[in-house]
């Protein structure tokens, strides 16, 4: 049971990470370009863009006080369910354990234990 929890953990992470790098690659952090090319609805403020990386967000601001986010709206859905099913096979893995640790017999007295 903890090596399927274990197994579970790391192929969510493993996805909320591609999904991450999905983010940066699609929401333009790599981007050399001037950034009146990528953000293209009109006037930019100043500052032109904003960005974080949790949530994963790059936001372009316009003179007109409107902003236009860059990183599509499902990766950070995917990242976030990821990051949950990590913490669930995690929790599941430590009670099962437990559980497991709780059940074994204590040793005899004067004996070591593990052999």
């Amino acid at each position: 049971m903890i090596w399927r929890c274990g197994l579970g953990a790391l192929l969510a992470a493993v996805v909320a990470g591609v999904a991450w790098l999905y983010g940066i690659w699609a929401g333009a952090f790599l981007e050399l370009r001037a950034t009146g090319e990528y953000c293209s609805g009109g006037p930019l403020d100043f500052p032109a863009t904003t960005w974080s990386w949790l949530p994963l967000s790059h936001e372009c601001l316009y003179a007109d006080g409107t902003t236009q986010e860059l990183v599509p709206a499902g990766v950070n859905l995917v990242v976030d369910g990821c990051l949950m099913v990590v913490l669930a096979c995690g929790l599941a893995a430590w009670r099962v354990r437990a559980a497991s640790a709780g059940s074994r017999p204590s040793p005899s007295p004067g004996v070591s234990p593990g052999r």
